[in-house]
């Protein structure tokens, strides 16, 4: 490890580490304040920095100078902007004004009949013609006793609910007659006959028995079978026409194959001809469809062979058409053994032509 390299000691006069430039700044350079520690430092680095334009715009200890030259009179040190106040009422007047104009009333009896606002301590008044005058009369029952606490037995009773009676709750008839001929719980419907009978009356006709075995409508609805009565059919899933028992031999097998290959095929199928003589395209097919399968292209159209000047024909009127000779190289190295090429090689052997010119 380490210690083993300095087995030997160490030479306490080696120093460590990468010598310093003699340009470089030093550590007691980097470390110095930067405002300078005598006045003559500090005059010396602000006469150095007086050459920026922010010191001369933004001068230390006085506001940001834009070079604006003032008037002579705002130079005088009473000079103050603006317009001089006029003063008027004080705030204690404002929030409390001595008296109350007509318009104030009208405006809070607006208010109050608007919005319901009443003011501190102020009484409702609803209106009513009363015979005595709210302003004076005294509702309640005069305390005569003293109860525990200094308070008087009468409050103390109104506190405590003693002689109270049940609440009357009056609601209005609308609402009421809503309630009678709405949808009860386990009642009939209130259809507003007013028909006078008891709460156990039935109506409609009873039901006559013609039988003691005759059943009700809780049988039909329950049902009421015999054991034997509730097991299956004999004949439940046999035939009982001779000839179509379900009896056959492992190789046999019934009902209409999918792919109709025991019929021959028209030699021109017709669009009412719904039959599958093999030929026609898996799920695989109609769950992914082809790239061009919307515009009635199929995948064998680009792998079928093509005749030279069919190939060139295409290309030239789908714009990448190229000079003949440019063509005939393509067309070489694309085509088969027979002289035909599909599309799909010539586009193949075309970008390969074009990422060889690159």
């Amino acid at each position: 490890g380490l210690q083993d390299d300095f087995a030997s000691g160490v030479d306490p006069h080696k120093i460590f580490g990468t010598g310093t430039a003699a340009e470089s700044d030093h550590v007691e350079d980097v470390w110095k304040n930067p405002e300078g520690d005598t006045e003559f430092q500090k005059a010396k680095i602000a006469l150095s920095e007086k050459i920026y334009k922010s010191v001369k715009r933004e001068p230390l200890g006085h506001s940001y100078n834009r070079g604006h030259k003032m008037p002579q009179f705002m130079n005088d040190k009473s000079f103050r902007h603006g317009c001089k106040s006029v003063k008027g009422q004080t705030a204690q007047e404002v929030l409390n004004p001595a008296e109350e104009t007509e318009e104030d009333r009208e405006g809070a009896k607006l208010y109050i009949k608007s919005h319901g606002s009443y003011g501190p301590g102020e009484q409702k008044r609803r209106n009513y013609n009363w015979k005595v005058d709210p302003g004076t009369t005294v509702w309640g029952d005069k305390g005569k006793d003293i109860a525990l606490g200094g308070l008087s037995q009468a409050v103390s009773d109104v506190l405590h609910g003693v002689g109270d009676e049940p609440k009357a709750t009056i609601t209005s008839l609308k609402y009421d007659n809503f309630q009678s001929m709405g949808n009860l719980l386990g009642r009939a419907r209130n259809l507003g006959h007013g028909l006078p009978v008891a709460k156990d009356h039935i109506f409609g006709k009873a039901s006559v028995r013609r039988g003691a075995n005759e059943w009700d409508a809780r049988d039909c609805v329950e049902g009421k079978y015999s054991v034997a009565e509730q097991a299956p059919d004999e004949d439940l899933g046999k035939t009982m026409t001779p000839g179509f028992r379900n009896c056959t031999t492992e190789v046999r097998r019934f009902g209409c194959p999918s792919v109709r290959s025991d019929i021959p095929k028209y030699a021109r199928r017709s669009v009412a001809d719904n039959q599958n003589y093999g030929d026609d395209v898996n799920a695989r097919y109609l769950l992914h469809p082809s790239q061009f399968a919307s515009l009635g292209v199929e995948d064998t159209e680009f792998i079928e062979p093509r005749s030279k000047d069919y190939i060139k024909s295409m290309f030239e009127d789908t714009g990448y058409g190229v000079e003949e000779d440019v063509f005939e190289e393509i067309y070489a190295a694309a085509c088969n053994e027979d002289g035909t090429c599909g599309v799909d090689r010539y586009r193949h052997a075309y970008n390969s032509w074009l990422v060889s010119k690159e």
